[in-house]
């Protein structure tokens, strides 16, 4: 009887007494979740790595903190190893925090994937020779928003409903508002406007598609991200 007391009392107990605890982690107040659903292991944010460090570091208590070096990026992994000096147990529950280094990213995509950085730019290269629009002005906006592609976006659905990234779904929507916009210029001429040069060149100040593209280019660099937060498992981190 008392054995079978003693099973009813520890079957009572709390998971929390029984079990160790999971900790729900908000990863920091400028973080975002990698994925579209909000869920996942993978956070951004523009918060330096070191800054994220010292963050994490005094609200969990890390047993050891490795500084860690990967291409362009750099930052630190805080290992949660319940005391254990073996190395394995440095890899069993941990935060990972990077930072890119744009000036090394930009060097890098110049030397490895120059398509990648001028991508964004096509639809603006396409406007030089119109509207007095000229290959020094392109360089100028190409200089100003080099770092575009050197950041990490959250994924979201393309206008065309395929899975992509931010940075890639907004550059996909501005060539769809300029294309709509050319064609209403094209039909409100054909159908009854005065169908003369000097009134298609009025038409296409008023819809320039370079402020559209800079318009473009101000919106993605504020999606972009510097910071990249991933933990061992999804939202939570084991202690």
């Amino acid at each position: 009887m008392r054995k079978l007391w003693f099973f009813i009392f520890f079957l009572a107990l709390p998971s929390s007494v029984l079990f160790s605890q999971r900790v729900e982690i908000i990863p920091y107040p400028d973080a975002v979740s990698l994925s579209a659903d909000g869920c996942g292991k993978v956070y951004l944010s523009n918060t330096d790595a070191k800054v994220l460090m010292e963050y994490f570091s005094a609200e969990f208590s890390p047993d050891k903190i490795i500084p860690v070096k990967d291409g362009y990026f750099s930052g630190y992994r805080l290992c949660f190893t319940s005391g254990s000096c073996h190395p394995e147990a440095e890899s069993a529950d941990w935060i990972q925090i990077l930072t890119i280094d744009q000036d090394a990213a930009l060097a890098w995509f110049k030397k490895y994937s120059p398509e990648l950085l001028s991508y964004p730019f096509d639809g603006l290269k396409s406007c030089v020779g119109s509207n007095g629009y000229k290959m020094a002005d392109y360089k100028e906006i190409v200089e100003r928003y080099r770092f575009i592609s050197c950041k990490m976006y959250r994924q979201t659905i393309a206008p065309d409903g395929s899975e992509s990234d931010e940075m890639t779904a907004y550059i996909q929507r501005t060539v769809l508002n300029i294309k709509g916009k050319s064609e209403a210029q094209y039909v409100s001429v054909s159908s009854g406007g005065i169908f003369s040069n000097e009134s298609l060149n009025k038409q296409n100040n008023a819809h320039n598609s370079v402020d559209e593209w800079i318009k473009c280019f101000d919106y993605i660099e504020r999606l972009g991200y510097t910071t990249l937060i991933e933990f061992n498992e999804p939202a939570i981190v084991p202690f």
